[in-house]
């Protein structure tokens, strides 16, 4: 995806809230794709992701004279799919298998060095249990890890996105990072107690 600086973001923008059509085409294809894996991760639903993001574009565009500014067209976006996604009430508490890994690779860069060295045999495995693990993190938490390892939002962005203040956002990565690990731990204990058991 594309990186725009705020100049860019601001001109597109602006040319857009004017009646541009080619600006408005620009900002669906530079941005659909992000918003519907962004929105399949925070719903179950994908065709009810997919209308979200339609009537999404059909409201800004019937309403572009009346927009705000904005410096940043993606961020503008995420935080006004999931105010619609919420007004819908399709928020669900679900990870799809594509992006484990992505997510995976940003929660084991917060662990120490010594939790990162892996067999490449161990991958899947590894893949499974964090799957595991951040299923039974509560929804919350899910989503502050999905915005920040996933889709690279900073703290800031994280809190205007959940409407909340960016020391709870702080809080959640913190909390979900040390529940994920203790998780983990647990299943390697278990595991280990397991196969002990059975030599």
């Amino acid at each position: 995806m594309p990186v725009h600086s705020p100049t860019d973001d601001r001109e597109l923008w602006t040319a857009f809230k004017n009646g541009d059509r080619e600006a408005f085409s620009r900002i669906y294809e530079t941005h659909a794709s992000s918003l519907l894996r962004y929105g399949s991760k925070i719903s179950g639903n994908r065709q009810l992701v997919k209308d979200s993001i339609h009537d999404l574009f059909l409201h800004i565009w019937l309403r572009r004279g009346r927009l705000s500014d904005t410096d940043s067209i993606r961020f503008y976006l995420f935080r006004s799919l999931r105010n619609r996604m919420l007004e819908n009430r399709a928020i669900a508490p679900e990870i799809p298998d594509a992006d484990i890994e992505t997510l995976m690779d940003g929660v084991f860069a917060e662990l120490p060095a010594e939790e990162l060295i892996v067999d490449q045999e161990k991958e899947a495995f590894q893949i499974l249990r964090l799957k595991s693990a951040i299923a039974r993190l509560p929804q919350r938490q899910q989503e502050a890890l999905q915005l920040r390892y996933f889709h690279n939002f900073s703290t800031e962005e994280i809190a205007s996105i959940l409407a909340i203040n960016g020391q709870s956002v702080r809080n959640l990565l913190h909390r979900s990072i040390s529940q994920l690990r203790s998780l983990i731990e647990m299943a390697e204990w278990l595991l280990l107690l397991l196969f002990s058991s059975l030599v």
